[in-house]
């Protein structure tokens, strides 16, 4: 038997059915699905049965070591053919009308180079993947990719520039508020973006471009594009400047910059969108910076927010845009920080209230400035704070109470402690808890603005000490909540004084309670209630201590509750501040009933004229045992009062140390008041007063060297080794929290340290210290 052999058709028998059913398709004429498999088998029967080896060799192309490579070289041919009657078709247009029909005939074409991609896929799946793969000579490609190949080469580049010049018309018109096809305009740039074919597509994509290579995009429309974004904008700026304010110009540029995002993203490709955006901005924003700079002042001084926010923006989009108005905001701030504390200068330059509410003003104006219409960005977050400490530290009221030319370093931060002694004062104003605590926060954003922090501690300290002593305070939970947000501005050593002093006037309520348990335990009664507050020495300040007789109602429990807290502590020795002792004196000699709050120094003196009307300064100081410039103070305050009199001195004026001893001080028989409690402690005399508002100056220096010491030893513990540049630097930074160490005193530190052998000098430099462990 002899078996039969399957003769295959040749390409001259199987391209007449080929090219028909190519026509067919391009023409959109219908192609059921039996036609279309009879098209495929058409290939695929050649391509598999295709010429045997021996016939291969006899071909003309080399390349043909599989079957297909005349089939693929005859449809690039039949292709081209149809690609080329497009192009005759479409450069008779003119080129508007190219644009149009550039855009339906690709969209047909693309079709059909998909359909043909079908019938032919078998061809790509072995003949043309085998050549593309092993890189033999000449440039193959998949069916889908040889028909855009056809369609750049032989249509597209032969049009490029007309249909360039027509979408870039259509975008100027666009551009000019006139309308546009913007979909149209898109389907073209797509069709730039689609013909770009790289190396890497060839390879990756066997059956249909699906990525694009935006090279030949960007060579043959974006650069073209963008210089014509250039001059359009160049000529508009210009005429916008012309034609309008320049609020109102950088309006026209938020409005254009947002219509050119918007444009991109509805028509060009993506990889448009940055340079786009780039050449904008530089041509509506940095060729015009100038503009921006010149105006950015008096949009400050007129208070124009939404038009500095939208400077702001604007700005902030080119590089070292924001630079200059930083630097603007910077001075005005404290130009404009400057004039208004010049004002309460002339005023009233010791009024804290006046201060801070003028300092809160300016602050909050600009922070709000900064944060809302420049977003808290930190540039101008930096510039604020500069500004902010260059006026509050020195302005007219520093200068006011400075000496010998120099402003006063001690003024601010006795401004700001008497304002927050005036806010946690008990009064009848007192805010409720919600709205104390905004302005305590006040008070913070104004105090870490000043330089020298340690200097409003002391004075801070000093007033917490005489509303915890003498029971001052609006509440314990705004004591509290101001010692926990200096806590956080200058952290744990800052406040550690402040709140062992909030502390010990807790355990002292505590201790009272005890005390009054214990003597009632005992059957012990005295003549008055007693409080007893007991304070740690090296928490507070220091209290004055006045050696004086006491009345026996006062001594017999200052004896008894000494007897009391010894037993509790031992080892503890208890020194008793009279002078911050209050308490009150019922009156029975005159018409009417009064009580008397009075300091226990006044006690003293007053119930000494139990015995008699009248003393002189030497028969008191020798009564109360007490030396002569103490005493002065207090018959002072006690004449003010018109509760004693003196024929030789007049109620305004003050005891001095030219006060004979032999003035006469009666009680006054014919005192009157209006309300039935009557306040004596009220009335301070100068020396008193002085005493309060002065802060140790040389206590300060002190604690900033012991402070600095123990910053160089704590850095240069963990450090071991460093230049004195470098030290320098780094205790500057560690301290300007609390103050600004000066260089002397920190050199005067280091040399105190070598000389106590905490630190040397490097054997290899004197510039270089080590640390001693």
């Amino acid at each position: 038997m002899v078996a039969g052999v399957v003769r295959s058709q040749t390409l001259e028998e199987i391209w007449p059915a080929l090219e028909i059913g190519l026509d067919d398709i391009f023409h959109q004429r219908r192609l059921d699905e039996k036609r279309y498999m009879q098209l495929y088998t058409h290939v695929y029967d050649y391509c598999a049965n295709g010429p045997r080896d021996d016939e291969r060799m006899e071909t003309k192309n080399p390349n043909m070591d599989l079957s297909g490579g005349d089939v693929y070289y005859k449809l690039a041919d039949y292709l081209a053919g149809r690609v080329e009657k497009a192009y005759q078709e479409a450069a008779a247009l003119n080129d508007e009308d190219l644009v149009r029909r550039y855009s339906g005939l690709l969209e047909q074409y693309l079709f059909y180079f998909k359909v043909t991609n079908g019938i032919f896929s078998y061809l790509n799946k072995h003949w043309i993947k085998r050549q593309i793969e092993e890189r033999k000579g000449g440039q193959y490609y998949y069916v889908y990719l040889l028909g855009l190949v056809k369609w750049r080469d032989l249509f597209h580049m032969k049009l490029d520039e007309r249909v360039r010049r027509g979408l870039l018309d259509m975008i100027r018109q666009d551009r000019d508020g006139n309308p546009t096809d913007r979909a149209l305009v898109s389907k073209i740039v797509r069709a730039y973006v689609m013909l770009g074919i790289s190396d890497d597509m060839i390879q990756e994509q066997p059956y249909e471009c699906k990525r694009s290579d935006h090279t030949f995009y960007q060579d043959n429309f974006e650069a073209a594009f963008l210089k014509e974004t250039d001059e359009y904008y160049t000529i508009q700026a210009d005429k916008w400047l012309q034609d309008n304010p320049f609020t109102i110009y950088m309006q026209i540029v938020e409005r254009r910059l947002a219509d050119e995002a918007d444009r991109c993203t509805q028509s060009l490709a993506s990889c448009t969108r940055a340079p786009l955006k780039h050449k904008c901005e530089e041509v509506l924003i940095q060729r015009k910076i100038e503009l921006y700079q010149r105006d950015f002042g008096p949009l400050l001084e007129d208070q124009r927010d939404d038009d500095l926010g939208r400077m702001y923006k604007l700005c902030s989009l080119i590089e070292n845009g924001l630079k200059e108005l930083r630097t603007a905001l910077e001075n005005h701030v404290t130009r404009n920080g400057l004039d208004v504390l010049a004002a309460v200068a002339a005023k009233n330059p010791n009024d804290p209230r006046e201060f801070m509410s003028s300092t809160l003003e300016v602050y909050k104006r600009y922070h709000g400035l900064v944060t809302k219409a420049f977003q808290n960005e930190p540039g101008f977050i930096q510039a604020l704070d500069k500004a902010a400490e260059n006026f509050i530290n020195r302005n007219a009221i520093t200068e006011h109470f400075g000496r010998d030319g120099k402003h006063s370093v001690n003024k601010v931060p006795e401004l700001i402690a008497r304002y927050c002694d005036s806010l946690l004062k008990k009064s009848k104003d007192n805010p409720d808890d919600s709205e104390m605590d905004d302005q305590l926060q006040n008070v913070i954003n104004v105090f870490k603005y000043i330089q020298d922090k340690d200097i409003f501690q002391q004075y801070y300290t000093k007033l917490l000490a005489k509303r915890l002593i003498q029971g001052l305070s609006a509440s314990d939970s705004a004591e509290s909540a101001m010692i926990s947000k200096l806590k956080t501005a200058c952290g744990f050593e800052y406040t550690n004084k402040l709140q062992r002093m909030f502390n010990d006037t807790e355990i002292s309520k505590d201790i009272t309670r005890k005390f009054k348990e214990h003597c009632k335990e005992k059957n012990a009664q005295f003549a008055v209630d007693v409080n007893v507050m007991v304070l740690g020495v090296s928490s507070w300040p220091t209290l004055p201590l006045v050696e004086m007789h006491l009345p026996h109602q006062l001594t017999d429990v200052i004896e008894q509750f000494t007897g009391f807290y010894n037993t509790m502590h031992t080892g503890r020795k208890l020194r008793w501040s009279y002078q911050q002792a209050r308490g009150e004196l019922s009156t029975n000699r005159y018409p009417k009933k009064y009580v008397f709050l009075a300091w226990t120094t006044q006690m003293a003196v007053l119930m000494l004229y139990n015995e008699q009307d009248s003393y002189t300064l030497s028969e008191l100081i020798a009564l109360l045992g007490i030396d002569r410039p103490a005493l002065l103070p207090i018959i002072s305050s006690l004449i003010k009062t018109e509760v004693l009199k003196s024929v030789d001195v007049s109620k305004d004026q003050e005891l001095t140390s030219a006060t004979p001893d032999t003035t006469e001080f009666a009680i006054q028989d014919k005192f009157q008041a209006k309300k039935f409690r009557v306040d004596l402690m009220k009335v301070q005399v100068r020396s008193e007063v002085k005493k309060e508002s002065d802060v140790d100056t040389k206590q300060i220096e002190e604690d900033r060297r012991v402070v600095i010491e123990a910053c160089i030893v704590r850095i240069m513990k963990m450090r071991k080794r460093l230049v004195h540049n470098e030290l320098i630097a780094e205790v500057i930074q560690q301290l300007q929290r609390r103050f600004n160490p000066a260089l002397p005193k920190i050199r005067a530190a280091i040399d105190s340290l070598i000389e106590r052998e905490f630190l040397k000098r490097s054997d290899e430099s004197m510039n270089i210290f080590e640390y001693i462990s």
